[in-house]
């Protein structure tokens, strides 16, 4: 495998979006370890949701949903395969605020980053990595760059809120200028 110069921008339509390098030992590669999840950096990319007593008036604990005006929305809960805890590219939607969250109760981790202008993925310097734990979810803001969940275990289960067109009409993604190795501590 190749390695990517710094600054090169290319999408990948095609092939899995994260996977080990051949050869990682040629790569100048990059660790990312868990920041806390109390973070007040986390604002920057959405807002981390934890369990509540009911009833509960909405406030700034919860997530302020966006859903684009044309879309409908589609809850699920979707099957995630252990990834190796490398990250080569980062995707984000613009037209809706993903929400994430474990359904069978393990610990999770989502690197993210800010929005960032058209075509460019974020720099390695802007993304975190963060540590969810069993009864939390993460709501991300519209074009958030985000990769996950990761997760230890060969499989999980995730509730999944975003638009039912999402993975078809609103999911732009772009390679890293270099390959991160996560952490998942």
């Amino acid at each position: 495998m190749a390695s990517v110069a710094e600054g090169t921008i290319f999408c990948t339509d095609d092939g899995p979006w994260f996977s080990y390098p051949d050869r990682m030992d040629h790569l100048e590669t990059q660790s990312l370890t868990p920041i806390s999840s109390d973070s007040p950096w986390l604002g920057r990319c959405g807002t981390l949701l934890r369990p509540q007593n009911d009833p509960a008036v909405f406030g700034p604990a919860d997530a302020d949903l966006h859903f684009d005006a044309e879309g409908r929305p589609r809850f699920y809960v979707m099957r995630i395969r252990r990834r190796p805890p490398v990250l080569k590219a980062m995707t984000r939607h613009h037209r809706v605020s993903q929400c994430l969250g474990s359904a069978d109760a393990q610990p999770w981790w989502l690197a993210m980053a800010p929005s960032t202008a058209s075509g460019c993925p974020p720099p390695a310097s802007t993304i975190a990595l963060i540590k969810l734990q069993p009864g939390e979810a993460f709501k991300l803001h519209p074009g958030t760059w985000h990769a996950g969940p990761f997760v230890r275990e060969q499989s999980a289960l995730f509730f999944n809120l975003e638009l039912s067109t999402t993975n078809e009409d609103d999911h732009n993604s772009l390679a890293l200028g270099q390959f991160l190795k996560l952490n998942l501590i």
